[in-house]
């Protein structure tokens, strides 16, 4: 079966070229060279259109992949966050309250030594929440060397330490940083939460 009816001929007519002697063989050849460029011209903007096409098509495919790949991410990204919260929950709870109630010593020691060194031969006054006093006062009697006073304050919580010497005060509060790690994350999960999934 022929295809020839699906392309355009330029095969030179006859009757434009005409017949006799009025025509030359430089006019014939300039007929059949201006042919062939209208020819290799309709080709070339059929392969033009063709790469446009082409182009075109990748990118669509291209965006489209990026889409499912960032949906694909958002979503493990979800499962992953919702999967976390649990153990972010006893993180916040019972974790970082018990290392920070063990570590509570060791900030007051470490203040002491900064304020002895800043204030030297000056009493040092502690205030710590009463239920706070036995822990601290015992392990202030095991620092002999250390002059002290040591006093309560009802309205200060387990976390909370207030350390004086001469003109130089020290504070130490563990509820504050034990908050500001919740709230943070507490944040994080939000923000995980809300984040779009389109990307």
């Amino acid at each position: 079966m022929s295809v020839s009816h699906r392309y355009q001929s330029f095969d030179v007519d006859a009757s434009a070229i005409g017949t006799g002697s009025n025509q030359t063989d430089d006019q014939l050849e300039d007929i059949r060279l201006t042919g062939f460029e209208a020819g290799y011209q309709a080709g070339w903007e059929d392969a033009v259109k063709a790469q446009v096409d082409a182009d075109a098509k990748l990118t669509a495919d291209f965006v489209n992949t990026l889409q499912d790949m960032s949906f694909t991410y958002h979503e493990a990204y979800a499962k992953l966050n919702e999967g976390m919260k649990p153990l972010f929950a006893q993180l916040v709870a019972k974790l970082l309250p018990e290392v920070a109630a063990q570590s509570l010593g060791v900030h007051v020691l470490s203040q002491i030594s900064a304020l002895t060194a800043a204030e030297s031969g000056s009493t040092i006054e502690i205030v710590v929440s009463p239920a706070k006093e036995a822990a601290v006062r015992k392990l202030l009697d095991d620092q002999a060397a250390v002059p002290f006073v040591l006093a309560t304050e009802a309205s200060m919580t387990a976390g909370q330490v207030y350390l004086r010497a001469g003109s130089t005060e020290r504070e130490i509060n563990l509820d504050a940083v034990l908050k500001g790690i919740s709230d943070a994350i507490s944040a994080f999960v939000h923000t995980a939460q809300e984040e779009p999934k389109d990307g």
